[in-house]
């Protein structure tokens, strides 16, 4: 419930290499600190990485550089947990902030920016209602109120539609902007193909070819080519015993690919249900497969013991960089892959007594 009400923000995997042509000339001021190191950091692989430095000199820093095309970027201190989030852009650009205040920064001299600032500022307006809303909901709660509980459950869901409609009516109103590409790109996790192609189709074109105007067209382009009717793609990981083992040695049996992970709450709640059906269908030669998107062996080795999960396991510990999850897309968990006897992806993402009927039709 909780999640209705509070904004997650998603940065994806948005960036690219610098090209010849203008540069960008950053310049901050920092109040409360006059020395220390600076970083230039972008999101590579889901982790910000540090790929430019310099020193604050009397609260002053500088960065001078150049940019294939506008992209999200971040300053970072030593020893701050908060960084300033901004669009970079080949001009100059000149941010002020508070050392205990960096995300409250103000950023002027890059048009990209005075866009994503607006839709932040629209944004925050339905966050504030969230926030209300969510408060109404406890009291209601802990008051027993299930009345008022189901009627603030159906304002929130309703909320949640606006702002996404809102959402899409700004990136349509800024379609030359890059900024709506890197929003588009933002919502695009859990959305039918369909839909994804419609919010890219309305995108400029000179937008497309930006960096994240690729990162949805690739996106498209790997969920269409692991969809259902498509052969599902091959791949070789080691189970808990370091034994590679590959989907393809499965084949000729019908297999349920089980994404999932130790640390995933809704995985493990998922997981005697999951046992159950295997004890049925496992008689009758249907095989899973569980791909652990966790990084920590231990762990997930204790996991599959204290869930008593019966079937092979397999993974490379590269958590949400899988190889496996990257092949089939996988932004979230519990994921499941039914495939036939003939590796042909038939169904994706169904719970257990949803399988279990989908598992029946392939064995009759």
């Amino acid at each position: 419930m909780k999640k209705l009400f509070v904004a997650i923000t998603a940065i994806g995997l948005f960036f690219t290499s610098c090209n010849q042509g203008e540069q960008f000339k950053l310049t901050g001021n920092i109040s409360g600190q006059k020395e220390g190191k600076v970083y230039l950091s972008k999101v590579q692989d889901n982790e910000l990485v540090k790929i430019d430095s310099t020193e604050l000199k009397e609260g002053v820093f500088e960065f001078v550089g150049k940019t294939a095309s506008s992209e999200m970027y971040f300053i970072q201190l030593d020893d701050k947990k908060e960084a300033i989030q901004f669009f970079i852009e080949n001009s100059n650009i000149e941010i002020s902030a508070d050392v205990e205040k960096l995300a409250e920064a103000k950023i002027v001299g890059s048009a990209e920016q005075d866009i994503f600032k607006a839709f932040q500022e629209s944004e925050q307006v339905f966050d504030e209602k969230n926030q209300a809303l969510y408060k109404e909901f406890m009291t209601a709660r802990q008051a027993q109120d299930q009345a008022k509980v189901d009627s603030i459950r159906n304002i929130a869901v309703k909320m949640e539609e606006d702002k996404t409609n809102k959402n899409k009516e700004f990136i349509k109103n800024n379609s030359t902007s890059v900024v709506a590409a890197f929003l588009s790109y933002r919502m695009m996790s859990g959305m039918e193909i369909e839909k994804m192609e419609e919010m890219y189709n309305v995108l400029a074109e000179n937008v497309k070819t930006s960096v994240y105007g690729e990162k949805m067209k690739s996106k498209i382009d790997l969920l269409k080519s692991v969809a259902v009717g498509k052969q599902a793609p091959d791949f070789t990981l080691n189970t808990p015993e370091e034994t590679p083992l590959s989907l393809s040695s499965l084949k000729g049996k019908v297999v349920v690919i089980d994404f999932w992970a130790s640390w995933c709450g809704p995985c493990r709640r998922e997981n005697p249900h999951m046992v159950e059906l295997y004890k049925d269908v496992n008689k009758k030669g249907v095989e899973f497969l569980g791909v652990s998107l966790d990084d920590n062996k231990d762990k997930w080795l204790k996991a599959i013991d204290d869930d008593g999960l019966l079937w092979k396991h397999v993974s490379d510990l590269k958590g949400w960089n899988s190889e496996a999850g990257k092949m089939y897309g996988i932004n979230g968990i519990p994921a499941t892959v039914l495939v036939d006897q003939n590796g042909v992806i038939v169904a994706k993402n169904l719970r257990s007594a949803e399988l279990k009927v989908e598992i029946e039709k392939l064995l009759q």
